[in-house]
């Protein structure tokens, strides 16, 4: 079993840099459309001159499964660059950060951070497939406890202080000693997250692979003083999972670790802090439920098992009475749909199966983000069924103000080559939208469908929104305008045809 710093020197300077920079910009929620590997390539070959200087960056709004937006944000690129390039050079002092705060672990406490991973060029994704190569330390550390603590920090990533970060990497009192010297290592870092977001101090932006990385800078510290005082406990990001052998010891996690993450500005989220006896399943019940449900009558077909429509109609009710048993958590339809991504359904069961999903998507929009990789791909579901989808969850985007339905509604479009049935309202809507990635997918659609003269709006809006705006609209107003328009590093990057549109949707 790998330990954590051994994860983390398995990644070199360059890995870092180019896992970051040309892999970790665009968050996944996004429509997949998009990439910065063109980007990373010119920067290699160019080594842009960087100013430095604050940026404003892309907002994004992305539905949780709890029905609820999470605010996301892409950076602006060069800003992003001067972050990645600060933490790449000084990634052997970083790890020497890791080492001296994990080395006397038994056992890896946080469970997602950044690593290499087989066949991918990402060093962070929220859901790793190799958990079974870092253990499972939860069975070692339940043994003698009577009750297991759950918590977590209250809005993470935008309550984390850009200068704790150097409290973390070299203590509060010399960072205060030293934080005047701009020249210093850590304060470089400080400023150049704080110029991902304006120049704010408070937050760091949910989206960029980097802001993962920079949380564990912080929140390892947190773990070693926790470790020191004997409690035993898994973290995943910022939920901590402790077990305790008494109520007491429980109550006693949630002072210390309270008190640990006001060193660093951060607070417990008391409303989701609660203490369970033991013992408990050690996955939730749903989960276990849903695993060994019953598909009798099945057959197998080709390399997969068969479902029968009479089955798949029993488990998607099963599926319901667990949601509402579960407090309608829709967690529970996500994974049901991921169980069923890798079953066969025949014709009548395939056709009763997307009517179910055509009606569940609008009910749960978050589910835009799974359709395709559990749904379409899997089923080899055809053009005109998605189509039929992709019209109605872009209505209710556009009547609930919900732009990550509507932006992947026309993601399927191009993808899938139809035309969608609010054909001429598409430009209208965005413009209207003000909405960065819903206005840069939708000038992606009226390009391939229509003629030139149509897309004269777009290049408008984002000659008006260079003025005034061009950090939050950087992306749309790079990629709409010619070379001419644009100034200094974005100019030079253009007239080099540098794009962040992935190849098949720029024809």
């Amino acid at each position: 079993m790998k330990t954590y710093i051994e994860y983390l020197d398995d990644i070199s300077e360059l890995e870092l840099h180019d896992g970051l920079v040309g892999y970790g910009l665009f968050a996944e929620k996004i429509p997949n459309f998009l990439c910065s590997t063109a980007f990373l390539q010119y920067c290699h070959t160019n080594n842009p001159v960087l100013d430095s200087k604050p940026k404003d960056y892309i907002r994004y709004s992305s539905m949780r499964n709890i029905n609820i937006p999470r605010s996301m944000a892409v950076p602006e690129p060069f800003a992003y660059l001067d972050q990645i390039k600060c933490l790449s050079q000084n990634w052997s002092t970083i790890k020497d950060h890791f080492r001296n705060k994990t080395t006397d672990d038994d056992y890896k406490i946080s469970r997602i951070h950044i690593r290499k991973t087989l066949k991918k060029p990402e060093l962070f994704e929220m859901n790793y497939k190799n958990h079974s190569k870092d253990g499972d330390p939860e069975q070692d550390i339940i043994i003698k406890s009577k009750f297991v603590a759950i918590a977590d920090i209250s809005t993470c990533f935008p309550s984390i202080y850009s200068h704790a970060i150097a409290w973390a990497l070299v203590g509060k009192e010399t960072a205060k000693q030293k934080q005047k010297i701009k020249s210093e290592w850590f304060n470089q870092l400080d400023f150049y997250t704080r110029n991902l977001k304006h120049g704010e101090t408070n937050g760091v932006l949910i989206g960029p692979h980097s802001s993962n990385l920079i949380s564990e800078i912080i929140l390892v510290a947190v773990d070693h003083e926790l470790t020191k005082k004997g409690f035993k406990y898994v973290r995943n990001i910022d939920d901590y999972t402790c077990y305790v052998e008494s109520h007491e010891q429980a109550d006693q996690f949630f002072i210390c670790l309270s008190a640990e993450l006001k060193k660093y500005e951060l607070s417990l989220n008391c409303k989701k802090s609660k203490i369970t006896p033991l013992p408990q399943a050690s996955v939730k019940n749903w989960v276990t439920k849903l695993n060994h449900f019953n598909f009798v009558n099945t057959y197998k077909y080709k390399d997969k098992w068969a479902i029968r429509t009479k089955e798949l109609k029993g488990f998607l009710d099963f599926v319901i009475e667990l949601m509402l048993k579960e407090n309608s958590d829709s967690a529970v339809l996500n994974y049901a749909i991921r169980i069923l991504s890798n079953k066969h359904l025949g014709e009548n069961a395939q056709n009763y199966y997307l009517k179910q999903i055509h009606h569940l998507v609008l009910l749960f929009p978050y589910l835009v983000t799974v359709l395709e990789k559990s749904v379409f791909e899997p089923h080899n579901i055809s053009a005109d069924t998605i189509k039929k989808i992709a019209d109605d969850i872009y209505s209710y985007g556009i009547s609930k103000n919900i732009y990550e339905a509507c932006s992947y509604a026309l993601y399927w479009a191009l993808k899938y080559d139809f035309k969608m049935e609010q054909h001429v309202k598409i430009k209208q809507n965005s413009l209207d939208s003000l909405d960065c990635i819903f206005l840069m997918i939708s000038y992606l659609y009226d390009k391939k469908y229509n003629k030139k003269i149509y897309l004269v709006e777009y290049k408008k809006l984002a000659k008006s929104l260079k003025v005034n705006d061009f950090d939050q609209y950087w992306l749309f107003i790079y990629e709409i305008l010619p070379w001419s328009d644009l100034t200094n590093n974005y100019k030079a990057m253009k007239n080099d045809d540098v794009s962040f549109i992935k190849p098949d949707f720029l024809t």
